[in-house]
């Protein structure tokens, strides 16, 4: 989807012919030029035809507040994930960890909670860790499949455990808002590793328990 933004000759990577972007190739943050991104966003939002039927003191600041919303769901902030040595071989268990993504195909919301367990091997997450990986993880588009996946493989990697289980429930603005319409379907994916893989050994049957149990 190309928008026309009137702008100067870009020097800053972005793709230009005519001056046209697509969304795809206006990287944010752009730290050297945002008023190219925020002009382009005006172009998007201006190009609607209910556009002119907003007062034009209520869509003055829309562009860079769109902009920055967009940031805001879309940046994700370094942080450390601690771990400490334990001995435990006890099921851990973090559930009800509302987080909010773009949909990849709509940039549309979709938002829920993520449930997370593991079974330490040698080392044990600090406590708000986990959720934290969730929220972090979550920001940028996404599909719900491949985030669930994302965030088992992170953790995986940090914790190394015997087990590591992860289920996202999620509701999808893209499918409740537009098309089918279908309010208040919720979506749940799942990514098992190691003995959560193994139904015989029990755990998996006990954190699904537990979840639905809450």
């Amino acid at each position: 989807m190309a928008i026309n933004c009137h702008c100067p000759d870009s020097d800053i990577g972005l793709h230009n012919s005519s001056c046209d972007y697509t969304l795809e190739s206006i990287p944010i943050p752009l730290r050297r030029r945002p008023e190219a991104v925020v002009e382009a966003a005006y172009s998007l939002l201006s190009s609607l035809e209910a556009w002119g039927r907003t007062d034009e003191h209520h869509r003055a600041e829309t562009p860079r507040r769109f902009v920055e919303a967009l940031q805001e769901l879309t940046e994700r902030q370094p942080f450390n994930f601690t771990t400490f040595p334990s001995t435990s071989d006890e099921m851990i268990v973090s559930q009800d960890i509302g987080y909010v993504a773009l949909c990849a195909h709509h940039v549309l919301p979709f938002f829920g909670k993520a449930h997370v367990a593991y079974i330490p091997s040698e080392k044990i997450a600090g406590l708000s860790k986990l959720a934290r990986t969730v929220k972090t993880l979550a920001k940028g588009f996404h599909v719900q499949e491949e985030l669930t996946a994302e965030i088992a493989v992170f953790l995986e990697e940090q914790l190394e455990p015997r087990g590591l289980a992860v289920v996202l429930q999620g509701r999808h603005l893209c499918m409740e808002i537009r098309g089918v319409q279908a309010e208040g379907v919720i979506t749940t994916t799942s990514a098992m590793r190691g003995v959560f893989l193994d139904e015989k050994k029990g755990a998996r049957g006990e954190f699904l328990s537990l979840i639905q149990r809450h």
